[in-house]
């Protein structure tokens, strides 16, 4: 076991974290999943901690508002639904509901007490089309049994598009009955008011403020936000931060972005969204949702610098998806790009005029192998500028990961593909491997989509 994984494990004791703890890497990062899937969007448990016992030494019961009730359907089944006029969310208990009404009232007010503070952080509220944010506390027929996850956020949908509303899965009543060596959480007045223990349902309601608006809803961001309400972090350089948010440690450490330039920058996602200006289409009658390369460009502004270093250096988010631009002039010359894992060597003249090349969709690709599928999403770059040819010949050269390989696969398969945006992709005709240097190489004619995959 590593130092970082030693150091993540020790800190568990006092945070109610979403990712597992041990010798096994992760699962890979910036695997194209969406940030509104209409599935469970959540880390798996580390199970060693059941949050914050606030009620060793309470003293006087503690007395809590009421909070309206009403009967509602949710799926065809009987719900009892508490939510104060005007909140964006509501507290829903499938019938008979299992939980004391004593204790959601609580839990209501427990949330309620941050959702300022959170806001402050994330910029901007959920999106009309995903209120109210239900947010479930027991197995129920919406959330399902939690298996491994610790919580998990999603939206609904009709065949007309998404929503109305949104879900927020917490299993505090199967938290409480946890077994050893897991710690079980009291379901008390005291443990749903304590301000340590708004970390989960901070993090999965920030989750929800991403839904529709962005094409991911970035587990290092909610991350980041959640420590922040919960005093586990101050600065998004802190240590927590750099253990369990690394991207937004580097954004911090490489960029000089804090807490307020990412409040600022969901908010600049919001209004690019709302007056229609995404690029991706992933949901019917809603907006376009925002790209990572717009997120990428707007996090550059905050800090006037490019941050693709501090976004893709911590594994979390792939160069791909970040995007990159660069300038092909008739001087030519050797053109890197993506942190140097692509190069073009351009002979002077190959474009009769200057202009730049920027990333289209990483979500475009090809029809692989099974078992290729992350290999090939990671090593898929977009040059756009149309798909004109070049006037004359270049040569690309594209770095790539044998660790994404699957198991047994030989190196000596991989070649270079182009592919058109209307048809299969077709093999670069000579493409070469180095397996030395992990690159492959061809001599292409026009600009377009390169993907790295096996004949």
């Amino acid at each position: 076991m590593t130092l970082l994984h030693l150091a993540r494990c020790a800190l568990l004791g006092t945070l109610l974290l979403l990712t597992a703890c041990g010798d096994e890497e992760d699962p890979s990062p910036g695997d194209p999943v969406d940030a509104g899937v209409q599935g469970r969007d959540a880390g798996t448990d580390a199970g060693t901690d059941g949050g914050t016992d606030a009620g060793a030494d309470a003293g006087p019961p503690i007395e809590v508002p009421s909070i309206p009730a009403q009967t509602v359907t949710l799926g065809g089944q009987s719900y009892v639904a508490y939510q104060r006029a005007g909140d964006t969310f509501r507290i829903v208990c499938q019938a008979p509901c299992p939980i004391e009404e004593s204790y959601i009232f609580a839990r209501y007010a427990g949330f309620r007490a941050v959702k300022d503070d959170l806001l402050s952080l994330t910029g901007v509220d959920v999106a009309p089309k995903m209120m109210p944010v239900d947010i479930h506390l027991a197995s129920d027929s919406v959330c399902g049994s939690p298996g491994n996850l610790a919580g998990a956020s999603f939206m609904n949908s009709t065949p007309e598009g998404p929503g109305p509303g949104s879900n927020v899965c917490l299993w505090e009543l199967e938290a409480s009955r946890a077994q050893p060596p897991n710690v079980p959480r009291p379901l008390t007045v005291e443990n749903a008011l304590a301000r340590a223990n708004q970390v989960l349902v901070a993090h999965e309601y920030a989750h929800v403020v991403f839904f529709l608006r962005h094409e991911f809803s970035h587990e290092w961001f909610v991350r980041a936000v959640s420590y922040r309400v919960s005093g586990d972090a101050q600065s998004l350089c802190d240590a927590t931060n750099e253990l369990f948010a690394p991207t937004a440690w580097n954004l911090c450490q490489q960029h000089g972005l804090d807490y307020p330039q990412l409040a600022e920058s969901v908010r600049r996602i919001d209004t690019l969204w709302s007056r229609g200006d995404g690029t991706e289409v992933l949901y019917r009658g809603v907006p376009l949702a925002t790209s990572m390369y717009q997120y990428h460009r707007l996090l550059d502004g905050l800090a006037g610098e490019d941050t693709f270093t501090g976004l893709t250096m911590a594994g979390e988010l792939r160069p791909n998806q970040c995007g990159d631009v660069a300038s092909f002039t008739p001087a030519g010359g050797t053109i890197s790009m993506y942190g140097g894992r692509v190069h073009w060597e351009l002979p002077a003249g190959a474009v009769a005029e200057g202009f730049h090349v920027g990333p289209g969709s990483w979500r475009s690709g090809m029809v692989v192998p099974t078992g290729w599928e992350s290999f090939a999403g990671t090593h898929n770059y977009s040059f756009t500028f149309g798909e004109e040819p070049l006037l004359k010949q270049a040569r690309l050269t594209v770095r790539y990961d044998p660790s994404l390989m699957p198991t047994g696969a030989s190196e000596s398969s991989l070649t270079l593909y182009w592919k058109p945006a209307a048809s299969i992709a077709q093999e670069v005709p000579g493409a070469q491997v180095d397996t030395a240097a992990n690159t492959v190489s061809g001599t292409v004619s026009r600009l377009g989509r390169y993907i790295v995959a096996p004949r």
